[in-house]
């Protein structure tokens, strides 16, 4: 009776291993991106990269809305994202144009894999401290209290989102731009640059402060459509533009500080 007992005791919900299998699958996309990057299919090993990041904000909604968020899923999450966001995109461009560049380009592509390690290792210490018993939000690095929300930014470029910007020549060369901007040079200094941003304490954009207007949901959704059909019909173009918007935002928030400083 008793061992009965223990065995379904010990027994869990396949609901509970719903966010981890999803994390597993992207997981999977990051490691055959490298692979298709070694094999010279760049166009597909930028694709995988990107389903990689989807399957990255699916595991986490997947497990908020199941109420099976556990410490096992963000250290798994945490070492995904570095496989995902750090070794994968620095392998593309390296593939692609750093290797041109010997040393100097393997060098580059070291110093943004160790910078996206940093940072997810800086939020995995944010996220297991408490500051005077008031749990520290992780992305934020502020205390927050029942009564008072974190802010809705992070500090620093996010993994997935300094994947996206760093990914913003190869995005250039599928659209089919050939342009002096995409010079291994270049390219080697974009990864080091967006690297620094990812461990820095600039206050970046978040999904989180968007706050759409009950009027204006019918429209969201209609630009959702619009989105859907530029995504189908102009993808990489479509990215591009996207990256090129989020580099914009980060100018902006340097500019903010910059004028705070003065």
């Amino acid at each position: 009776m008793e061992n009965s007992t223990r065995q379904s005791e010990s027994k869990v919900s396949i609901y509970k291993v719903v966010p981890s299998a999803i994390t597993i699958i992207g997981m999977c996309f990051g490691l055959t991106s490298i692979r298709m990057s070694l094999e010279g299919f760049h166009e597909l090993a930028a694709s995988l990269i990107l389903l990689a990041a989807v399957a990255d904000g699916l595991d986490g909604l997947a497990a908020r809305q199941l109420n099976a968020v556990s410490k096992f899923g963000a250290e798994l999450d945490s070492l995904t994202d570095f496989l995902c966001f750090g070794v994968a995109p620095s392998i593309l461009l390296y593939c692609m144009f750093t290797n041109e560049l010997g040393s100097f380009g393997w060098g580059a592509t070291l110093v943004f894999v160790a910078a996206c390690c940093l940072r997810l290792a800086r939020f995995n210490a944010f996220q297991q401290s408490n500051v005077n018993n008031d749990e520290q939000d992780p992305k934020t690095n502020e205390s927050c209290s029942d009564s008072e929300k974190p802010k809705s930014f992070f500090v620093g470029v996010p993994a997935p989102g300094g994947a996206l910007l760093v990914l913003l020549p190869v995005f250039m060369v599928l659209s089919g731009l050939e342009t002096v901007l995409i010079s291994p040079y270049i390219v080697a200094a974009w990864l080091c640059l967006v690297g620094t941003l990812m461990i820095s304490r600039l206050k970046t954009f978040s999904p989180k402060a968007i706050r759409i207007p009950r009027r204006s949901i019918a429209f969201t959704l209609l630009f959702t459509v619009v989105f859907a059909a530029l995504l189908y019909s102009y993808t990489w173009q479509t990215f591009m533009i996207i990256s090129l918007l989020y580099t914009c935002a980060l100018l902006l928030s340097l500019v903010k500080v910059k004028a705070k400083i003065i």
